[in-house]
């Protein structure tokens, strides 16, 4: 049941209601039955102290759903033969990566891809030495990098473990992370203006993000986008196999909701992008698509940088991920079993959390809820 001119209207003014009440600056959504957009809109502002208006077409960072581009990255190279989901991170990379509990214990492609490695993000998840025994002491790296069961045997969400799996990309592929997803996946799909590399964006159309703060109830700028690599590309000292860990392959993708419905409906139809282009086989989506074990979530499981939520909206099963990161809100959930998808990112919320679940916030799941309601239909 698709909403007509009338109720779109309405539809409009419940979102602005929501993030009124939420401080939400500038929301974007798409929605998605089929193979067709039913609906997108972008509403409030790029940035709220200038007043410009968020147009459908502004970056966000999309934090947490990068790890699909990642975890896609890996998927292509196994299908073309260069590397294993069983294979041993340490053969790949050449470092010393393992549990000191467990020693003998390999710490797999897949257990990083799942979040089962045991590997957590004490010290730290944007800093490498925490698992370098060449630059950290055993015993901190013992108590801050690792948990107390085997690699394999449990789940702990680890944003460091996707952040070494863009070495490894590197490592297989030979070409920069970066370039690697924009080359095999982002293009392909026909996500323009897209990606990990700053400086090969427009900067115009970068959405700004702001944090609550408590403490004054009110909000203040989140954090920026860093230019880290960016300068060694740009100076000539970056190294493939070494640097690819600081894209952030765990969350620093920055694309607009329209290209990130185009790569959920990818992910939706079996790796084939609405333009026709394949970009893995429907075997390799799947097994990418399959959940590997339970989460710390009730009702979620988690796939290889995918998630399968029954809680996000009532009776239904849907496959995606979220993202949270210094203001940024965002999720891409579809549902495989009714053919359809959400696409939502806020540029900032306050921090009311929903059912427990991880990184939602209140605007964030009442407009995904909303949109569900007036355009799929119970």
């Amino acid at each position: 049941m698709f909403a007509d001119t009338v109720s779109v209207a309405a539809l409009d003014a419940k979102i602005r209601g929501m993030m009124d009440e939420n401080m939400t600056v500038g929301m974007s959504v798409v929605v998605v039955k089929g193979d067709k957009v039913v609906y997108q809109q972008a509403f409030g502002y790029r940035d709220k102290d200038t007043r410009e208006p968020l147009d459908v077409n502004d970056i966000f960072r999309i934090a947490s759903i990068s790890k699909s581009f990642s975890g896609m990255s890996v998927m292509q190279l196994v299908e073309a033969g260069k590397m294993s989901l069983d294979d041993d991170v340490n053969d790949i990379l050449g470092m010393d990566i393992r549990n000191p509990r467990y020693p003998d214990i390999p710490v797999t492609i897949k257990m990083l891809l799942s979040h089962t490695s045991g590997m957590c993000d004490g010290g730290g998840y944007h800093d490498l030495s925490y698992v370098d025994k060449t630059k950290t002491d055993i015993n901190l790296i013992r108590e801050k990098a690792w948990l107390t069961y085997p690699p394999g045997k449990g789940y702990r969400y680890c944003n460091r473990a996707l952040n070494i799996i863009g070495l490894v990309i590197e490592k297989v592929s030979g070409e920069r992370f970066d370039e690697y997803v924009l080359n095999h996946i982002l293009k392909p799909i026909g996500a323009d203006n897209s990606g990990f590399n700053l400086d090969k964006l427009d900067k115009v159309t970068i959405t700004k993000l702001y944090q609550y703060s408590a403490k004054r109830n009110r909000l203040v700028p989140g954090g920026g986008y860093k230019r880290v690599n960016e300068k060694k590309v740009a100076d000539g000292t970056y190294e493939i196999g070494k640097d690819g860990f600081f894209w952030s392959p765990t969350g620093g993708m920055k694309m607009s909701a329209p290209n990130l419905a185009k790569w959920m409906m990818t992910l939706k139809n079996g790796g084939v992008a609405p333009n026709g282009n394949r970009i893995i086989s429907e075997k390799g989506c799947k097994t990418m698509l399959t959940p590997v074990i339970d989460t710390s979530d009730p009702g979620a499981q988690y796939c290889l940088t995918t998630r399968v939520e029954t809680r996000f909206v009532k009776g239904k099963k849907l496959v995606g991920h979220t993202g949270s990161a210094y203001g940024l809100y965002s999720c891409m959930y579809f549902c495989p079993d009714e053919d359809w998808g959400i696409v939502c990112i806020c540029s900032s919320a306050k921090p009311d959390k929903v059912n427990g679940m991880h990184g939602i916030r209140k605007c964030l799941h009442g407009v995904f809820n909303l949109l569900h309601e007036n355009f799929i239909g119970q």
